[in-house]
């Protein structure tokens, strides 16, 4: 840096240089350290072994769609894995499915497959299954399953609730002990801090039949997408070893364990962050102790778990978590200065998430141009949106704030590393026509590429079962371009600057009961301009931020409306000239709790009746327990 500021005047020596030492410092910090300490970390510590000793008590949920056979077939595939895992502790494990009416024979399948495993479950191990009669979105059922399990707590057919979440897909294939392996990554304590893991990310793979089915399947679209996405996740894992410069803020669903001391205050969370005030962040830099979740009184909003994803929000609940006092909390630093000292453990000390490459967790990826496409447009874009719920406590904890910091560098790290392959080496190292300086850039990014899929093929010690991942190689940068910087580049205008994202990963009716928000500039416009409208025609809109914002009001209807339906309201539908009709179970307005104009009386009795509700089972709540 000495050298290059003394040089700027000479901005064809610099430029090159100067570009290149710091791409170079930036793409292989991730790799080139955790190399070496993870062989050392193996040499000192050894690899970890299955133990009998005990861990606390796991709840595993599963939820699923279950709309057809092939949904059938894979929910029972997982759930015989995690059946058998060999977890050395109690477990629950709940199967929740999202919107069980619209295939009720398959339920009643797989309801009868549940109760027959009943004599066959191992020791210290409980198998339920459960429902939603419509369809609420993956957090909504993930959420279902925990209330079901509260409310068999609550009749005394469990003595308490598990202490550590585990999260996996029902299309996941677990390799045994992959439990144990992450749960004890989790309570190992941290020797700087004492305080144990909040999150703890499994080793994520491709079933290899997915990706490799003989030469013929190799050279077909199927093949190519399966060898591709193969090498993705295999070189991705490397990342979650958590040794960036800037901390992970996002960890995988298919197989992550946290506590549940933490994972069960998230609905409550963010509706107490729907309370807080910009004027408390002002206070609480002139000394005013900010408002404290652990005696807050607001009513839990669930809904405002669902978006995009849902591993995020985990993720940034177990990065706010701090260990005092021999227990997790969700509060604000006292003070700005508490504030700066959690940032700067979190990137030195203490890293909110972990990572356990013994936990191997497989399955399978998406088989066609389309459908990996929209799921790439989602993960990626998603980073923003989640962002946005959680904006509010950016303001108090700037441990997470750092982490959202980097989810933004992740997002432009995506075009800097287009433009540094394609623009910066090409034009700035070598002479000759734009052919050739593209094809030297190709061959610098495969050269990058193949080394990173070795590193990871050694850190994985599968260096002999999966070196066909490097006939990925000569297609990796192609994918690459079209799948992570494009899929980022148009999720991202999209959400941003366009009319936002439509992924239907989560229900309309759901988003809408969230209240939540996107940044959707053109579609804000687009309300302002149809106020403006309105205000001139009938003189009954006065000026405000609304103008300008996503929510239901008097004049306007919820920037969701329509948005997965495709019954999209019409212009005078928009101004609430007349009223859009509605299917049913998308009326209800908002979740009006958390506003500050409620009284705090009216927030402590929604809250009562909201955990009074949650305890009571449905009545077609189907259950079957194993008797120990």
């Amino acid at each position: 840096m000495s050298w290059l500021i003394r040089n700027l005047l000479d901005l064809y020596i610099a430029t090159p240089i100067g570009a290149l030492a710091f791409a170079f410092c930036l793409m292989f910090f991730d790799y080139f350290y955790s190399l070496p300490a993870h062989f050392l970390s193996r040499a000192v510590i050894g690899p970890p072994h299955p133990s009998r000793a005990r861990l606390p008590s796991g709840l595993v949920v599963i939820p699923s769609l279950l709309r057809g056979a092939d949904e059938l077939e894979a929910i029972k595939a997982t759930l015989a894995s995690v059946l058998v895992n060999g977890y050395p502790g109690h477990m629950i494990v709940v199967a929740s499915i999202d919107g069980y009416d619209e295939a009720p024979s398959v339920y009643a399948e797989l309801q009868a497959w549940i109760a027959a495993q009943q004599s066959a479950l191992p020791r210290d191990v409980w198998l339920y299954v459960t429902g939603t009669p419509k369809r609420r979105g993956k957090p909504l059922a993930i959420d279902h399953g925990v209330q079901h399990v509260k409310a068999l707590v609550s009749a005394n057919v469990h003595a308490e609730f598990p202490k550590i979440y585990f999260s996996t897909d029902a299309d996941a294939d677990l390799r045994p002990h992959a439990f144990e392996h992450i749960a004890r990554r989790l309570c190992r304590r941290n020797p700087f801090t004492g305080s144990p893991g909040r999150a703890v990310a499994g080793n994520l793979h491709v079933r290899g039949n997915s990706y490799w089915k003989g030469w013929r399947h190799f050279f077909s679209v199927e093949g190519q997408l399966g060898i591709q996405v193969a090498r993705e996740y295999l070189v991705t894992n490397i990342a979650r070893y958590n040794r960036r410069p800037f901390p992970l803020s996002g960890t995988t669903g298919v197989l992550y364990c946290m506590w549940t001391e933490i994972f069960l205050e998230g609905p409550r969370f963010m509706g107490f962050m729907r309370s807080l005030r910009f004027a408390d962040y002002v206070k609480w830099w002139l000394g005013v102790p900010p408002p404290k979740f652990s005696e807050s009184n607001v009513a839990p909003i669930p809904e405002l778990l669902a978006g995009d994803t849902d591993d995020t929000v985990s993720a940034f609940l177990a990065v706010i978590a701090r260990w005092e006092d021999g227990r997790f909390t969700l509060d604000a630093p006292r003070t700005p200065l508490h504030a700066l000292y959690y940032m700067l453990r979190s990137l030195f000390f203490d890293r909110a998430l972990r990572y356990e490459p013994e936990a191997r967790v497989y399955t399978s990826s998406p088989s066609t141009l389309g459908t990996l496409w929209r799921q790439r447009v989602r993960w990626n874009a998603a980073r923003i949106e989640v962002a946005g719920r959680f904006s509010r406590s950016f303001w108090f904890h700037w441990d997470l704030g750092i982490c959202a910091v980097g989810v933004v560098a992740l997002i432009l790290k995506y075009v800097f590393f287009g433009a540094f392959y394609y623009v910066a080496v090409p034009f700035a190292l070598f002479q000759g026509s734009f052919a050739h300086r593209v094809g030297a850039a190709f061959v610098l990014q495969l050269a990058i590429y193949g080394l990173w899929t070795t590193m990871a093929l050694l850190m994985n010690d599968s260096f002999h079962k999966n070196w066909r991942l490097l006939l990925a190689l000569p297609c990796a940068p192609l994918y690459t371009l079209v799948y992570s910087f494009w899929t980022t580049f148009t999720g991202t205008i999209n959400d941003v600057f366009l009319f936002g994202n439509i992924t239907k990963f989560a229900p309309e009716s759901t988003l809408i009961k969230g209240d939540s928000h996107r940044i959707a500039i053109l579609a804000r416009a687009r309300r302002a301009l149809l106020l403006a409208v309105r205000a001139t025609v009938r003189g009954d809109v006065p000026f405000g931020l609304f103008w300008f914002g996503w929510s239901e009001t008097e004049w306007t209807p919820s920037g969701y409306e329509g948005w997965t339906s495709g019954k999209n309201p019409s212009l005078l539908e928009r101004l609430r000239f007349r009223r859009p009709a509605r299917s049913a179970g998308e009326g209800d307005a908002p979740i009006p709790v958390a506003r500050a104009s409620l009284r705090p009386s009216i927030r402590v009795a929604a809250q009562k009746d909201s955990a009074r509700r949650s305890l009571q089972p449905s009545p077609n709540i189907v259950t079957t327990r194993h008797a120990a």
